[in-house]
């Protein structure tokens, strides 16, 4: 009899502890289950679609690719940036409105292609005189730092950023003065395609990608109907768009310093739905190493469309200060039809002049700037020029 009692004590201290056991893994379970679940809450991934109509394997393709693989580092994954290069998503004129639409996300565009819709800004289109793609890509941000122009106000600012300085390349005709234009048909947009016209020639608003088809004299006329003479383009067109391949001439008038602007924008309901602490990391992002990577590439891919220019058998003139006196004419037209333009918008006059003011004490601050550091471009004074020849 007192075993058996002791038998049941036994057991039913074993049917205790188990059901004791039972209960906190179970617990333990729940807990985890709701830990589980608050983290995948707090780490959820956030992926932005970023469209970009370079090619993917050019300088301004590539460094699409560096911004990605760089947020999605520097964010430990919580932001995922989906990357199309090469117009694939959405073309170059329809980038802006595809990200207020949402359509996609982050866009990389020129405002050349909006012509009239970015007029505050377009200001950075005319020919000011910057120097280089290195000055121009400085310019332009504390340009936009200082004014803040509302006509961004329906995205989320990233960064504006800069081509480097325009030259004339032709197919046939070799131009030496702006009389040779005329009767050209010569591709520009935005303000670049305002200097084309006041020069005589009839400006062609193709975008960047088609310009190589446009280019191509080979092409029955009534197969592709923009066939053009020439453009107004930075010498890296020469090898981004294998521009080298359809043109044989240039005419250096990269010291009027037109340049073409661009913009990464981003989508505003999507910038709102990051946390403050990944929109900072971002920010900091941009304004520090992204920024100095895009004035390091517009820079850099500019002087190997030079040397290849250089060194290709190109026919190249070369204009003195006297022969410039008749193209800086034609930029002080363009600048005048600006002003007035703006005027007529409700901006006045001295307003605009400040705009103006302002980028050229700019462009002489960095330009400075260029020389003290000893960064070489392929236009500009003398001390930042790259010498090709020892």
């Amino acid at each position: 009899m007192k075993k058996r009692v002791q038998l049941f004590w036994v057991l039913l201290t074993l049917g205790v502890a188990l059901l004791l056991i039972s209960g906190c893994e179970g617990s333990s379970k729940n807990i985890a289950d709701n830990t589980e679940l608050a983290d995948e809450q707090t780490t959820k991934i956030i992926k932005l679609k970023f469209a970009n109509y370079f090619p993917a394997e050019s300088g301004q393709g590539k460094i699409g690719q560096e911004f990605a693989d760089d947020i999605n580092k520097l964010t430990d994954g919580q932001v995922e940036v989906e990357y199309y290069p090469g117009g694939m998503f959405i073309g170059p004129d329809k980038t802006y409105d595809g990200v207020t639409q949402g359509i996609v996300d982050i866009g990389l565009s020129s405002l050349s292609y909006n012509f009239g819709r970015f007029t505050q800004t377009e200001v950075l289109d005319l020919p000011l005189g910057f120097p280089n793609a290195w000055v121009a890509n400085h310019v332009a941000v504390d340009y936009y730092n200082e004014f803040q122009p509302k006509e961004f106000d329906d995205v989320h600012m990233l960064t504006l950023h800069s081509s480097a300085v325009n030259n004339i390349f032709t197919v046939n005709k070799q131009v030496k003065t702006p009389e040779d234009l005329k009767g050209l048909k010569i591709r520009g947009t935005g303000y670049i395609a305002k200097l084309v016209e006041a020069s005589g020639a009839a400006p062609v608003a193709v975008t960047t990608p088609e310009t190589y088809d446009s280019l191509s004299k080979n092409l029955p006329k009534n197969l592709y109907k923009n066939i053009i003479d020439g453009v107004m383009l930075p010498y890296e067109t020469i090898l981004t768009f294998r521009l080298g391949e359809v043109t044989k001439n240039v005419t250096e008038i990269w010291p009027l310093g037109q340049v073409y602007t661009f913009y990464i924008v981003m989508n505003n309901k999507k910038w709102d739905q990051l946390t403050p602490d990944l929109q900072n990391t971002i920010t900091e992002y941009v304004q520090g190493g992204f920024s100095k990577k895009l004035t390091t590439m517009w820079n850099d891919i500019d002087i190997s469309g030079y040397k290849y220019v250089r060194e290709s058998g190109y026919s190249i003139t070369e204009l003195s200060q006297d022969e410039l006196v008749a193209w800086n004419k034609l930029s002080d037209k363009v600048i005048e039809d600006y002003v007035n333009s703006m005027v007529s918008k409700g901006y006045t006059e001295e307003e605009v002049n400040s705009w103006i003011s302002f980028i050229q004490e700019r462009i002489g601050y960095w330009t400075t700037q260029q020389i003290e550091q000893g960064v070489k471009s392929s236009t500009g004074p003398a001390e930042v020029r790259i010498s090709l020849f020892p």
